[in-house]
């Protein structure tokens, strides 16, 4: 597989996002900002924000800004260590505002498959380098210009539709299992309640008295053979 070098800038642009007022936000509304809280870094993947509950935004916004399914987002603030080179997917159509902590990619899809560019852009490669470009603050930060700065190799347009399949299909069974995982959590601690409710009544004499209540075989053997 041959792999050519690139800078991003030439195949993909990345566009920041608007600046939102804060006396905009709202509890309620049509529209929920993006924040870099939308990114499970650890995962690579998109997620709902629940850390804050005025997410919503009620004040004028261009078009530009309101998110289409299927766009591709990346951080420009780093809040959590690993932020930067995040990427994730926007789940639903016409939902959520681009705010300016967070890039838009739009790919030059002539030479670069977006699916690819999302899991190119959240490799070690360009996370390395988004890292040693970025300023040296409290939070760190990137730009736009950093990330097309980035420099990548990458196969031709065929090859790219494949290895994002694949990669795609790998997220999926690692999602599925995660969900499976946590269902069983949920099971065994339903379990562990139970057994500690059966515990305290047990302590407090309530399954002792329900026993005594309730006569086994033996007793109710010795019963018969008394009748007759």
């Amino acid at each position: 597989m041959e792999l050519k070098k690139y800078k991003l800038g030439e195949l993909l642009d990345v566009k920041r996002g608007a600046s939102l007022a804060g006396e905009y936000y709202a509890t309620t509304g049509n529209y929920i900002r993006l924040t870099c809280g939308n990114f499970d870094y650890q995962n690579n993947s998109f997620k709902l924000n629940t850390s804050k509950d005025n997410l919503f935004y009620t004040g004028p916004v261009r078009k530009e800004f309101i998110m289409k399914k299927g766009d591709i987002i990346t951080p420009l603030t780093e809040q959590a260590i690993g932020l930067l080179g995040s990427t994730a997917i926007i789940p639903e159509d016409d939902k959520y505002i681009q705010s300016q902590d967070v890039a838009k990619i739009i790919c030059y899809e002539d030479i670069l498959y977006p699916m690819y560019a999302y899991y190119l852009i959240s490799s070690e490669i360009v996370k390395k380098q988004l890292s040693a470009a970025a300023q040296q603050t409290k939070i760190r930060h990137t730009s736009p210009d950093k990330i097309k700065d980035c420099v990548v190799w990458i196969p031709d347009l065929k090859e790219q539709k494949h290895i994002a399949s694949i990669l795609s299909d790998l997220d999926k069974k690692i999602a599925l299992n995660r969900a499976i995982n946590q269902n069983l959590r949920v099971r065994r601690e339903q379990r562990e309640n139970l057994l500690s409710l059966c515990r305290a009544d047990a302590v407090n004499g309530d399954v002792s008295r329900n026993l005594e209540a309730t006569p086994d075989r033996s007793s109710r053997a010795v019963g018969v053979r008394r009748a007759a």
